[in-house]
């Protein structure tokens, strides 16, 4: 029995003495294994990165333990760290992404771009600055984990080319952030500002936007933008952040006339005035299509304009879609030639399927040979919708044929 006692007390004994070496070679040994980690798991993706990690013990409520893990990718901007302290009734973490001024050329980026190509994308170039801090913390007193999320992204810049579409967009800064109590969370208000947003010729402005996020959709409470010298406000838009999906009513406010009109493929003129409208439309899948609905445009009350068009026999040709006889497209092509109105108005609603009732109302006069003529034009186009939208901005395929 006593040799039995005397085993037992030398493996407690062993078993002690191992446990403290352990617990002193810890920090010296540990750093190394997970410096090693970090880097074979980097290389699994095609990354070398330099990592620094330390690690010893503290006092917290208790006995406890404390680290810190610094990275860094040769070439890149982004040197995240992470801190943590732990004990038995207790810990907490803190992760860092310093703030960083990144662009196109930064390697880490460089090789996301490649590893993961967009389709139709061309000629990508773009820049910014980002940041973020993180932090979770479980107590005794709170037995579960208490964490939030900032990060702000200023001054970001992106332009490429998109199925041969050239596209830009500059100065976008947002601040992002969540917080939350173990999995329940709420998302931050979101306050957007664009200093410009590009496609083609047509171009957004100082566009802001206020958005709030749920777990099920995003809302943009208000959104407004410079357009070809006014503005365009939307209100209470909901976003299906899964399916990209929404519908929304788009106002129009003091937009030149000139200025829009030359956004139309293949219009050759110009013209003067203001116009106001309001349009409303649905998008599915993020634009791979967009549905109007009702819509209406109209000139500023009690104002003049001018309206000239260059190539109106073109317009008399389009108009023959929609069954007007040769009289009328003849009345309309001499009108629109040189015309300075006071009222100009469409209005369209959609019916079922894809009909749809135009409406366009123009008064004003037409000089001819010194004379001043009145003009006063209803016209009521029914048809197919997207062939009633070409009627109705005056151009269809053929004329853009003609221009190319």
């Amino acid at each position: 029995m006593n040799t039995i006692k005397r085993l037992l007390l030398k493996l407690a004994i062993v078993i002690a003495v191992l446990l403290i070496a352990i617990v002193i070679a810890l920090p010296f040994v540990l750093p190394t294994v997970v410096e090693r980690m970090v880097s074979k798991f980097a290389a699994e993706y095609g990354l070398i990165v330099d990592s620094d990690f330390d690690f010893g013990y503290c006092w917290r409520n208790g006995p406890g333990v404390e680290g810190s893990l610094r990275i860094s990718v040769p070439g890149s901007v982004w040197r995240p760290q992470v801190k943590f302290a732990a004990s038995a009734c207790e810990w907490e973490m803190t992760a860092a992404l310093p703030y960083a001024r990144f662009d196109e050329h930064d390697s880490l980026l460089r090789k996301l771009v490649e590893d993961h190509p967009i389709a139709g994308v061309s000629n990508l170039t773009f820049s910014g600055a980002l940041s973020l801090s993180a932090t979770a913390r479980r107590t005794f007193s709170m037995p579960v984990p208490v964490w939030s999320v900032k990060a702000p992204i200023e001054n970001v810049c992106v332009s490429a080319v998109k199925d041969g579409h050239e596209m830009s967009l500059s100065d976008l800064s947002v601040k992002l952030g969540a917080s939350g109590i173990a999995s329940h969370y709420d998302i931050d208000p979101m306050f957007l500002r664009v200093g410009s947003l590009a496609r083609d010729r047509i171009t957004l402005s100082n566009l802001t936007a206020a958005i709030r996020a749920t777990e099920r959709a995003l809302m943009v409470n208000e959104a407004t933008a410079g357009f070809c010298g006014g503005r365009v406000s939307v209100y209470s838009l909901f976003l299906d952040p899964k399916r990209l999906n929404a519908g929304f009513t788009l106002f129009l406010d003091e937009v030149e006339a000139g200025e829009a009109l030359r956004h139309i493929n293949g219009f050759r003129g110009e013209a003067s005035g203001h116009l106001h409208g309001c349009v409303k439309a649905y998008v599915r899948e993020a634009g791979s299509s967009v549905r109007l609905k009702d819509a209406f445009l109209y000139s500023t009350p009690g104002q003049t304009g001018r309206l000239r068009v260059y190539d109106s026999e073109a317009v008399a040709e389009n108009l023959a879609l929609a069954g007007l006889d040769s009289a009328a497209r003849q009345n309309v092509a001499n009108a629109l030639a040189d015309m300075d109105y006071s009222v100009l108005r469409l209005d369209l609603e959609r019916g079922d399927g894809n009909t749809a009732r135009l409406s366009v109302q123009l008064k004003g006069s037409v000089e001819r040979g010194g004379v001043t003529v009145p003009v006063d034009l209803t016209l009521n186009l029914n048809g197919e919708l997207e062939q009633l939208i070409n009627t109705g901005l005056g151009y269809s395929n053929k004329l853009k044929g003609k221009n190319k």
